[in-house]
């Protein structure tokens, strides 16, 4: 039939910089050729200064405003990643995550393909990694975007041709020759058909070691113009007989707040074309913190949540792995901040989903830090929604003359902008002054401050959650940036001392 035909589509909405809950998926998928570029999202990346419009159709290297999973489903073909040596076709690890992340709560994110991935089983490119961290690089343009993921992370570090591992999906029953009584049907156990056939992606101990480096690495890139951002990862599978198959929390070595680690692996209920059909647990961790931000602010722990379709979750960890130590010993780990978490259990140190009676849940959500007060996630996240929301503060006064009318006016935009968490009942205290406390004066700034036209502000507050207060430094930059002057160093190391 020939006539017209309309296609109504929604403009690329600008989110609040404020919120907490948008995620930046870096990675590997494919681009349906046949699909054109909705004209709302060629006109975002246009603004954003993709003046190419053929380079715009295949969005590489560019993120992609991603609001709904069919939106996400109809522009690239997670499906179609080749398999070495095979003619079926895997899932990739990408679109995997990006179906976890809205099927578990999330509202909105920002997908950046980096292009085809490489074949599964074979070795990827030493470049591939360098290509990740540059991209992690679009996360500083991304004014909304709180959370970043690079799904491939682990298979970018795995060991090939491990051998198989006791108990596979993918390995028959053997059914001894026996006589057995005339009539009973005795049949072995089915092999796995396809990609589940394969061993997932898993590490040895000197792999292990560089994903800690090359982790660390990526943190520091986005650390370099974003300390508000946190990287959520997957921790990598253990190869069979080494150090992390037997104490993981030993092998992540990684020791600061901007990291949050999952584990272990999720089976789904719905089959996927995976090795083993398994599963990181990045992209669910990702949904679940989305969902509680949204649900209950940035403040509260993602953790007690049901992950969506998982029917176990891979290795399984032991009772003792999810007991927890009695509280004066574990005040001792934590008081060493050059601890190697040997002996830490799974749950004080990964977000770690196991079972319950009611089923897979969540059952921690910490940071990767070693310092008490910035253990929890929850709080980590606050901070970083306080550091956005102060940096829409440094803009609007950016070009004012410093002095005490601007300190004064400083100090009034952040009472008001602390007092409004306060009242949602992100901070403790029966009173705002209880809750929170801002100076912006002399006593907080250098002569070399005040020569520079430096303006420091000094902020304290208590965060709900079982910690005392918490005290940063913010310094208003001249270009309108806020930067948090007492973070931890860029070269904090990843290794104990």
């Amino acid at each position: 039939m020939y006539g017209l035909s309309f296609e109504s589509t929604r403009p690329v909405e600008r989110p609040h910089p404020a919120r907490a809950d948008i995620a930046l998926f870096v990675g590997w998928t494919t681009r349906r050729a046949s699909v054109a570029l909705p004209r709302a999202m060629s006109d975002w990346l246009n603004a954003r200064g993709f003046k190419d419009a053929a380079l715009r159709e295949t969005l590489l290297g560019m993120p992609a405003p991603i609001d709904t999973w069919d939106a996400f489903d109809s522009l690239f073909d997670w499906h179609a990643r080749a398999v070495q040596g095979r003619s079926e076709l895997a899932d990739d690890w990408l679109g995997l995550a990006v179906r976890d992340f809205f099927a578990n709560g999330g509202r909105k994110a920002y997908v950046l393909c980096l292009g085809l991935p490489w074949p599964l089983g074979s070795t990827p490119a030493v470049t591939l990694f360098d290509a990740l961290d540059v991209a992690m690089q679009q996360a500083w343009t991304l004014d909304d975007v709180s959370f970043v993921l690079a799904p491939d992370l682990p298979e970018l570090h795995a060991n090939l041709n491990q051998p198989p591992i006791p108990g596979d999906p993918g390995v028959a029953a053997v059914v001894p020759e026996v006589f057995v009584e005339c009539g009973t049907p005795t049949f072995a156990t089915p092999p796995t058909n396809g990609v589940r056939q394969l061993a997932a992606p898993r590490l040895s101990d000197a792999a292990f070691e560089l994903w800690n480096s090359n982790v660390l690495r990526l943190r520091n890139t986005l650390a370099r113009q974003r300390r508000d951002l946190m990287l959520l990862v997957a921790a990598p599978l253990a190869a069979r007989d080494t150090q992390a198959a037997r104490q993981l929390s030993a092998a992540i070595r990684l020791q600061t707040s901007m990291v949050e680690c999952a584990t272990p692996w999720l089976l789904p209920l719905r089959e996927v074309r995976t090795p083993e059909g398994l599963i990181p647990p990045d992209g669910a961790l990702a949904g679940l913190i989305a969902a509680s931000v949204l649900a209950n602010g940035p403040v509260r722990p993602a953790a007690g949540q049901a992950p969506m379709g998982v029917l176990a979750v891979h290795p399984q960890p032991s009772d003792q792995e999810l007991r927890s130590p009695p509280r004066g010993q574990f005040a001792g780990y934590l008081s060493n901040l050059d601890s190697r978490r040997s002996g830490w259990p799974l749950a004080e140190t990964f977000a770690l989903f196991g079972p319950t009676a009611n089923g897979i849940r969540l059952l921690s959500d910490p940071s990767l830090s070693a310092v008490r007060e910035w253990r929890s996630a929850g709080v980590v996240r606050l901070l970083g929604q306080l550091l956005r929301t102060a940096r829409m503060v440094g803009a609007t006064l950016v070009f004012e003359t410093s002095g005490e009318a601007l300190w004064a006016r400083v100090r009034s935009r952040f009472e008001d902008m602390l007092a409004s968490y306060w009242q949602a009942g992100a901070l403790r205290g029966s009173s705002a002054s209880e809750a929170f406390t801002v100076r912006c004066d002399r006593s907080v700034m250098t002569q070399s401050d005040l020569d520079a036209g430096r303006v420091i502000v000094l902020v304290q507050f208590a965060p709900q959650a079982a910690i005392e207060h918490i005290r940063i430094e913010l310094a208003l930059a001249e270009d309108g940036s806020v930067n948090w002057q007492d973070a931890e160093p860029l070269a904090h190391t990843a290794e104990a001392a």
